[in-house]
């Protein structure tokens, strides 16, 4: 009797082992499969600064859309060096992502890494960020940042018939550099007449606009305008030109739309800024990232429209949140 219950005994542990087995080799194999029952995929983001609400929009909407896919994604802060990201875009290689969405520090020193990725065999997608050589990516997504540029200077051009400006630029950046260009090429080809105060390199951060801006000031306040690349810039410069107490006499302009630019427009500090729609760009290179997935070919080029926000239509934005 007691060696049958000792048998009794083991052949119920064992049935335990198996059924524990069993859990967590399906609970090992679920962790690797998405919603549709394949082998998740992994997706590397990398983005120039995540030190701009901007990117956090952006790669927060993306990331959502990965997940709800049963996917991974995993984010990536290069801190505006172009080596650090290159680094990262390399650490991405070596762990076999499927994709990778890259959104450039500077637009020619991410070949390197691009090549590498293509050597590799996994598609790219660059984001907000055009690269030099297009090639190198599967497809690219972008504002229409030469347009950008052109409606904060017609609208400068309905305020002024002649003006200093103080530019506010990042070099490395294409979209940043498309902006600028949209602006001068729009004064110049109307005739208007523009002085160039200063060209300030501030890699588009508020932090390193404000006391550029601040030793400008100490030159010279002869100043009208201020055309920054994007609102942290811009932002930067106001809090410049307010210690002075210069702001209520310059025009501001710039890129983004960003919830504190708005309220800055609605308080009548700001002129204007021309609007990106970061969900927007989010939504479409998520789309574009599964049907490289899939093996579909894409579009080369994704450029979405931008809108002027200025004192007039502020009232039709809402100040808390993104486009």
């Amino acid at each position: 009797m007691k060696s049958r219950r000792n048998v009794l005994i083991c052949v119920a542990a064992l049935i335990i082992v198996l059924i524990v087995v069993g859990m967590a080799a399906l609970l090992y194999s679920s962790r690797n499969k998405n919603r549709e029952g394949e082998t998740q995929k992994k997706i590397g983001a990398v983005y120039m600064t995540m030190n701009n609400p901007y990117f956090e929009v952006v790669n927060e909407k993306i990331k959502a859309v990965v997940r709800s896919k049963g996917d991974v994604m995993v984010t990536r802060d290069s801190a505006l060096d172009a080596e650090m990201q290159n680094r990262q875009i390399q650490a991405f290689i070596e762990e076999g992502v499927d994709v990778l969405l890259v959104n450039a520090v500077d637009w020619k020193e991410v070949q390197s890494a691009l090549q590498s990725a293509n050597d590799a065999g996994i598609p790219v997608l660059a984001v907000d960020a055009e690269v030099y050589d297009d090639s190198l990516v599967e497809g690219t997504v972008v504002s229409d940042n030469y347009n950008a540029g052109v409606l904060c200077a017609k609208d400068l051009m309905t305020k002024r018939d002649s003006g200093r400006i103080l530019f506010l630029i990042q070099e490395t950046n294409k979209s940043a550099a498309d902006r600028i260009q949209g602006f001068k090429d729009t004064l110049d080809g109307a005739g208007w007449e523009y002085e160039i105060v200063a060209e300030l390199e501030c890699q588009g951060q508020l932090e390193i606009a404000q006391p550029l801006v601040e030793e400008v000031l100490k030159e010279t306040h002869d100043i009208d305008v201020v055309m920054g690349l994007n609102d942290p810039s811009a932002l930067g410069a106001m809090a410049a030109l307010d210690a002075a107490d210069m702001l209520s006499d310059v025009l501001v302009y710039s890129v983004d739309g960003a919830p504190e630019a708005k309220t800055m427009i609605y308080e009548k500090r700001m002129t204007a800024t021309a609007a990106q729609f970061p969900m927007q760009v989010a939504t479409v290179t998520a789309d574009l990232l599964y049907e490289v997935l899939e093996g579909q070919e894409i579009e080369e080029k994704t450029v979405i429209p931008v809108e002027l926000i200025t004192q007039e239509n502020i009232s039709e934005y809402n100040l808390s949140g993104w486009q």
